[in-house]
């Protein structure tokens, strides 16, 4: 692997027939590779379905992949297998990417978006798709952002959220399944720190350490012990001291204060980590997961990082679910080598899309 001078690497693998990797071709991969050409000192990344996004240190986004609806930002529909950068937009301070459109942060704690637009998930009150980032409308004081299959999620600094986009499964929590174009209330939730959001359901980490979900349930993905859809947020059973978490396509996965990993919902290809024929309808523990910093949910795969072992160690991936080798059986998490074991290169974001994955990797040593 190659670090770039400016010491961060952005490494991709999985399907790309869209692009979506960013190394110029369509071919898929195996495993990790670089960016080369990437000259910008990337903080976080971001996957959608089928396209990506990256956040430089000056408040610039770098987009690359599927651009069918404008997801990409450039202007057009075209989609590009290199990373482009998207114009017009600057001060963002953090990213997020859904089933075909892309959500930005600014400093100011406004919000912009692009790309699909049919369930009203650019937010400013219309139906068409829009190929560039416009502002949506009356969100201020905005902490963070989080984007499902056709919905977006804004996090208020007062610890309240704000839905909007397509609401078919009660996704938008707002007690009703009515499409919302501009941003509404989610109801009956608490003081929340953190939001992601699922194909067609919606999670939130509260300030006490439990977790909160709503919208569909077919694959149990609420983890409420049922599989009866909910229009507003309940308790996920069982689950208290989490500090992270993300949504895949019909999944959940939760980081707990001990280093452990929850994983709810659809299991049919081991995305729990356990027999693709259990289907637990409340969290689970991931076995042989432990001592984990972060974790990232991907359609049917997920990945987790590893916290070093002692100050010399370097950062372990594992990853489980659908791999590139079609590995389903359950047999549980399996190593993934992103940092070629130096303990100076730490692993600093990790995304994971419908079938494709991108980390950020970070020299840190002298």
């Amino acid at each position: 692997m190659s670090i770039g001078p400016d010491g961060r690497a952005v490494l991709a693998w999985g399907v790309n027939h869209c692009g979506q990797l960013g190394d110029g071709t369509r071919g898929e991969r195996g495993t990790p590779a670089a960016l080369h050409d990437i000259g910008h000192a990337v903080v976080t990344v971001a996957a959608g379905s089928h396209h990506t996004l990256a956040l430089t240190s000056d408040g610039t986004v770098l987009a690359w992949g599927a651009n069918h609806y404008g997801q990409l930002g450039d202007g057009t529909r075209q989609d590009r297998r290199r990373p482009v950068a998207v114009p017009d937009l600057t001060g963002v301070t953090a990213l997020a990417a859904g089933g075909g459109h892309s959500v930005a942060l600014l400093a100011d704690g406004t919000v912009r978006a692009w790309g699909a637009n049919d369930w009203g998930q650019i937010g400013n009150g219309t139906r068409h798709d829009h190929h560039v980032p416009v502002p949506v409308p009356g969100l201020h004081d905005v902490v963070a952002v989080a984007a499902g299959g056709g919905h977006n999620l804004a996090l208020l600094k007062e610890g309240t959220i704000r839905a909007w986009g397509s609401n078919n499964r009660g996704q938008l929590g707002d007690g009703s399944k009515d499409e919302r174009r501009t941003p509404v209330a989610v109801r009956d939730l608490g003081d929340v720190t953190a939001v992601s959001g699922g194909g067609y359901f919606s999670v939130a980490l509260l300030a006490d350490g439990t977790v909160r979900a709503w919208g569909t349930n077919h694959w149990c993905q609420l983890g409420d012990g049922t599989n009866e859809e909910r229009r507003t947020p309940v308790p996920v059973r069982g689950l208290a001291d989490v500090t992270s978490l993300d949504a895949g396509w019909h999944h959940t996965l939760a980081v707990l204060k001990d280093g452990s990993v929850r994983a709810w919902g659809n299991n049919h290809c081991g995305q729990l980590g356990l027999d693709p024929e259990h289907d637990p309808a409340e969290p689970v523990t991931v076995p042989r997961v432990q001592h984990v910093e972060r974790v990232a949910a991907g359609y049917r795969h997920n990945l987790a990082v590893l916290a070093p072992r002692g100050p010399s160690g370097p950062h372990q991936c594992l990853t489980w679910g659908l791999t590139p080798d079609d590995r389903q059986d359950g047999s549980g998490p399996a190593p993934l080598d992103l940092t070629g074991g130096r303990p100076e290169r730490r692993v600093r974001s990790l995304a994971a899309g419908w079938a494709h994955t991108v980390a950020l990797v970070e020299h840190v040593g002298g």
